[in-house]
């Protein structure tokens, strides 16, 4: 994959001004001030219902922030903690499906290719009820080998239901990622075992 522009270097990927959320009454968190650049890392850390989740949906738009203000200068790729896949459609047709709703179709060939480094190849062609967990996690995760993928990704913690072997894997994919530009935020409980630098923000109950 070539590497992106390099007058897009110098803008920032992820901008929050003053962001704050709350959950009902409660106030998850308030006053967080990030700016993310191309090839940089973000680790979202935090105990549960401190709101890690709630500021990746921020993030992608899914949600409108209680204060303060989100801006994305690029295109994103969001992949949950649960893995929205259609239990009635093929693992082939649920990537090809994904791609094409982005607006990035792909063809059945490199859909394939996709799945390879998954492990998922040869299961192509099971629907997702067929799947382990650790399978549906596997399949959601082939949207970053496609051959079209947006600058910025926002990962829920993707380390779940996945072996150590599968969780390298992913390391290195976001490792090439930030290489070629890319930036990356991510939740997860435990670290992911990344080469390239990583900042954290943490969130903590209020």
């Amino acid at each position: 994959m070539p590497l992106l522009p390099a007058i897009a270097i110098t803008a920032p990927t992820l901008i929050l001004q003053r962001v704050g959320q709350s959950r009902g009454s409660r106030l998850l968190f308030e006053g967080v001030d990030l700016a993310l650049h191309p090839g940089q890392l973000l680790w979202v850390q935090g105990a549960n219902g401190s709101g890690k989740t709630s500021l990746l949906r921020l993030i992608c738009g899914l949600s409108a922030p209680r204060a303060g203000r989100v801006h994305v200068e690029r295109q994103l790729l969001y992949i949950g903690h649960k893995t929205g896949l259609k239990e009635v459609l093929s693992v082939i047709e649920q990537l090809r499906s994904h791609a094409a709703l982005a607006g990035r179709p792909c063809s059945e060939a490199e859909a394939l290719a996709a799945l390879a480094p998954v492990g998922l190849d040869d299961a192509a062609g099971l629907r997702h009820a067929q799947l382990s967990e650790g399978q549906r996690r596997r399949a959601a995760l082939a949207q970053l080998w496609l051959p079209e993928v947006p600058p910025l990704w926002v990962l829920d913690e993707p380390l779940a239901a996945l072996d150590p072997a599968m969780a390298d894997r992913l390391a290195q994919r976001i490792d090439r990622h930030a290489d070629e530009g890319g930036s990356v935020v991510f939740t997860s409980h435990q670290p992911i075992p990344l080469k390239r630098p990583v900042r954290t923000l943490s969130l903590g109950r209020l």
